[in-house]
């Protein structure tokens, strides 16, 4: 009996779904032309800059390389941010992000991971003149946390990163900052 009500329940739940219903149209695998926004990030960028101080640790110089190439099908782009270690970055940070385009919410998305086991999902308008801007929250260090990541094209080949949290007090604060120049 509970054998055939599962099974009932089963086939309810498939016949209703708009991905396995007979007439619902499948998903359309053409990238939205709104991505084209983030080609400019494509390729291998060599970054230097500044981690500022924090509970972390103290201020130090950066160094790091930047992979970002589109992924999943062209519908995303994912990138690597690998530092560099040194004698004053002896744990060098490292995250995987994935940038793409939410077509419902006409909005820019972007999810994180990195070293620490933290995540993060922010959002953003696309670029405003030569700035593209995230913002959302990080977690994993406790209470979810806001944080944003701010872009500035210098040129066709240049940008700027600045990176900010909030602070208890909702104030934002640099993490870090850095110059990045296109490799290839």
């Amino acid at each position: 009996m509970l054998k055939h009500a599962l099974a009932g329940m089963i086939a309810a739940v498939a016949l209703s779904s708009p991905v396995l219903a007979k007439d619902a149209a499948p998903p359309s695998s053409a990238a939205p032309a709104e991505l084209s926004q983030l080609d400019f990030f494509a390729g291998t960028w060599h970054c230097t800059g500044k981690a500022f101080a924090n509970p972390m640790g103290p201020e130090h110089a950066t160094t790091a390389t930047v992979h970002a190439d589109k992924a999943v099908g062209g519908r995303w782009l994912h990138v690597r941010y690998d530092e560099n270690k040194t004698a004053t970055n002896p744990t060098p940070y490292h995250i995987g992000v994935y940038m793409g385009y939410d077509s419902a919410k006409k909005q820019f998305v972007e999810g994180c991971v990195d070293m620490f086991g933290g995540y993060c999902t922010q959002s953003g308008s696309g670029w405003n003149g030569d700035t593209m801007t995230f913002e959302g929250t990080t977690n994993g260090m406790g209470d979810p946390t806001g944080v944003r990541d701010t872009f500035a094209k210098r040129g066709p080949n240049g940008l700027m990163h600045t990176g900010e949290m909030q602070g208890p007090d909702k104030k934002w604060n640099k993490t870090d900052e850095e110059a990045c120049h296109r490799q290839r």
